[in-house]
């Protein structure tokens, strides 16, 4: 969720059982980010009047839907706002619609046109009602040039005209979004897309009202100004320590919504998260230091773990001297002793990773997306041993780009940002590459808003970051490198409007992007090697260097909560949740 960057092996996610809430203020203030206890809320309703705390672990720069990148921020999203479906564990479910068809558009072609017919009873949290007309705002916003949203290229790939309109190409009235009327919104896709449903449920598709969001930057942080649709409404945000958000009486589930409201902590040290939990100040936390996860796992019932859709990984500035060589690309890779990362510092189940897209990914046949042994453990490819560094390797890859044993290699900064084991890993590669290859990195670690606007400047060489599925399909992580997208690494074969300081173009990454872009818009075994293709040109070509497969981990006190997990996708959707003690 871009650049949803993943909190290192940590998507953060958790809930506390703290004693009420504050009354509403605005976004001033301060604080220590540590467990408080809350007051008595006696207006929330719901089934108790304890709120629950929950530690997102990185204080959100924005939850703002359209500028989010963040899995930070879209926790804290997907508790103010209602989209028009859910993903769940059941699957994509009807949320503010009531139901959708699926037709031709007027050239003949199928299931490019999605016609979604809201429910009567919505209104915002302040009592205006919620129209089909906030949706298509929300959506051109999100396509809008003077918006530059991160996360435009979820809707300018498949929108007819949204590409057009954010490239400078077209206009806001030609992007084939349309309220028909108060309670239909039609929307026309540039080709049948199976999984557009599943994009619809992610953050950037939720609803954003006009009056609210023109005010300028940071409406979202004023109570006054967010108004949401969600389970849940803004009551009170302190910089540097929490956010406050209490029941919305006007969701249009609310009398299934059981919670008074939900305080969201901003604990990255994952030994204080900890603490808090185990002095009973956090009931439920995925912010846990590696060392302790032996002990949890062996002793702690309220601990588990599970499969992630998520990477964590080094990626390159391809447009960066130095490593803009894949000689150099390819020396620090294979000089990695991942197994070293993920059995004793993480030692929560991750997986040492030899590609990009996590064996829980599925083909059309049910398939890993990864190449598995006989007992389903990932194997070598694209000449990483997950298991093992593969020094003399690395040494000769070093030394084809010019650099034997290192003699007259720059220092580089490895740029990260501050959480869960982030430093623990960063310095044991630093360790690796100078000991295998006689190299010097210096680290240079930021908090993560300052860490994104960073990547977006250009302005750094490798850095350590990672992503987690926004929905359940390859195409969540693959779409990533597109020329028009995310593309962080700054890999394009063409310039692109949203980022117009990448001038320094690479060929390369055209035949990467035309994968993906038939793999959009194929189906079946046809589709499942055009994903393989795509991930075959990032690899091969060294874009990333793949660390590990991350996993869920979190510590929930099932004697004061209950709840039915994440989403597939890792995030934690409070309105199913309740307090039992």
């Amino acid at each position: 969720m871009k650049a949803k960057h993943l909190v290192s092996m940590l998507l953060a996610g958790s809930m506390i059982l703290g004693l009420a809430a504050c009354a509403p203020t605005t976004n001033s203030g301060g604080g220590n980010g540590s467990p408080q206890p809350t007051g008595t809320d006696s207006g929330s309703g719901g089934a108790s009047s304890e709120y629950l705390v929950y530690n997102v672990g990185e204080e959100p720069k924005t939850w703002d839907p359209q500028l989010n990148t963040s899995s930070m921020g879209g926790h804290v999203i997907l508790n103010l706002y209602d989209g028009l479906v859910r993903d769940t564990r059941d699957g994509v479910q009807m949320a503010s619609a009531e139901r959708y068809e699926l037709s031709a558009n007027a050239d003949g072609v199928e299931d490019t046109v999605y016609t979604f017919y809201l429910r009567d009873d919505l209104t915002w949290s302040d009592g205006e009602p919620v129209t089909a007309h906030d949706y298509e705002y929300a959506w051109k916003r999100a396509c809008s040039p003077e918006m530059a949203s991160p996360y435009a290229f979820l809707m300018t790939d498949y929108i007819k005209g949204a590409y057009e309109y954010f490239s400078g190409e077209g206009s806001r009235d030609e992007v084939a979004v349309k309220a028909l009327d108060d309670k239909t919104l039609q929307v026309e896709l540039k080709q049948p897309t199976a999984y557009f449903l599943n994009l619809v449920s992610w953050f950037t598709y939720m609803p954003c009202r006009e009056d609210m969001a023109s005010t300028g930057e940071g409406w979202e942080k004023d109570p006054a100004k967010c108004v949401s649709n969600g389970a849940f409404m803004l009551e009170e945000y302190k910089v540097g320590s929490h956010i406050l958000l209490k029941k919305n009486p006007n969701f249009w589930n609310a009398d299934n919504v059981n919670l008074a409201g939900v305080r969201i902590l901003f604990i990255s040290d994952a030994t204080t998260s900890l603490q808090g939990y185990e002095a009973g100040e956090i009931n439920v936390t995925s912010i846990l230091p590696g060392a302790e996860i032996p002990r949890l796992l062996a002793e702690d019932p309220n601990f588990s773990s599970e499969p992630a859709l998520g990477n964590s990984y080094f990626q390159f500035n391809m447009d960066a001297d130095v490593v803009n060589d894949l000689n150099v690309r390819k020396a620090l890779s294979l000089a990695i002793d991942r197994s070293t990362i993920t059995d004793q510092i993480l030692r929560d189940g991750s997986v040492p990773a030899s590609a990009f897209v996590a064996p829980p990914f599925k083909l059309s046949t049910g398939e890993s997306m990864r190449a598995l042994d006989e007992n389903g453990n990932v194997v070598e490819e694209y000449e990483i041993d997950p298991y093992s560094a593969k020094v003399e390797e690395a040494q000769a890859y070093l030394a084809e780009a010019g650099y034997p044993g290192g003699a007259g290699f720059p220092e580089l900064n490895v740029l990260y940002y501050d959480s869960g084991n982030n430093s623990l890993i960063v310095e044991a590669v630093q360790q690796m590459w100078q000991e295998n290859l006689g190299i010097k990195v210096n680290l240079q670690v930021q908090e993560y808003a300052v860490f994104t606007n960073t990547i977006n400047s250009g302005d750094w060489s490798i850095a350590f970051t990672g992503w987690s599925a926004d929905y359940n399909d390859p195409m969540t992580m693959l779409s990533l490198f597109t020329a028009e997208g995310m593309n962080d690494v700054r890999w394009r074969y063409k310039p692109y409007s949203g980022v117009p300081g990448d001038t320094i173009l690479n060929p390369e990454n055209e035949a990467y992007d035309n994968a993906v872009k038939m793999a959009a818009k194929t189906s079946g075994e046809e589709r499942d090697a055009y994903l393989k293709e795509a991930e075959d040109v990032l690899m091969e070509n060294m874009v990333i260097c793949p660390i590990y497969y991350t996993t869920y981990t979190q510590v929930i006190d099932h004697g004061k909560v209950s709840g039915p997990g994440r989403t597939p996708v890792g995030q934690w959707d409070f309105q199913y949740y309740t307090v039992i003690g």
